[in-house]
């Protein structure tokens, strides 16, 4: 499974040595508990919001660099889903094609060409979807559309607290 980053907000104390915590928005909301010491001190009084990333349902790290996650995680999303959606399910499921941002971020802010990004989806397609390789024309659109795009620039996007 990839990793997400997904918005969070501390509920309350949960057992003992936890804390309940709701992640991600609208449907895709769940809640669970975690334990205190994944969370740092200024995060855990209720209603503490931040930037979890996750595996599954589970809690991996607290994003350092949040809310600008956040922002390029939305519009990268944006496009796969408007444009890309090589399943065709974005318009039920928004979060789809979320373990492939972190990805094409990387190649973004590396100067990816427009060819290497289409190069890199129909990779995606075939080798990880196990799908057929759309169209190069409609991965071209989607490249040139995703570097068009003015995304926060991060030093580490791997950065944690």
């Amino acid at each position: 499974m990839s990793e997400r980053r997904l918005q969070a907000i501390v509920i309350g104390p949960g057992a003992p040595g936890f804390l309940t915590v709701q992640f991600g928005h609208g449907e895709a909301t769940y809640v669970r508990d975690v334990a205190v010491e994944r969370i740092a001190p200024s995060l855990r009084p209720s209603n503490s919001s931040f930037v979890a990333v996750v595996v599954g349902r589970d809690l991996v790290r607290v994003e350092v660099a949040g809310e600008a996650w956040m922002e390029i995680q939305d519009r990268i999303r944006a496009v796969l889903n408007s444009v890309w959606d090589p399943i065709g399910v974005a318009d039920v499921v928004d979060d789809e094609y979320d373990g492939y941002i972190a990805g094409i971020y990387s190649l973004l802010q590396g100067g990816a060409s427009v060819d290497t990004l289409a190069q890199r989806l129909g990779s995606i397609e075939v080798d990880t979807m196990q799908l057929r390789e759309s169209p190069i024309n409609k991965r071209l659109a989607v490249a040139a559309k995703l570097c068009q795009l003015q995304l926060p620039a991060l030093a580490d996007p791997g950065a944690t607290a």
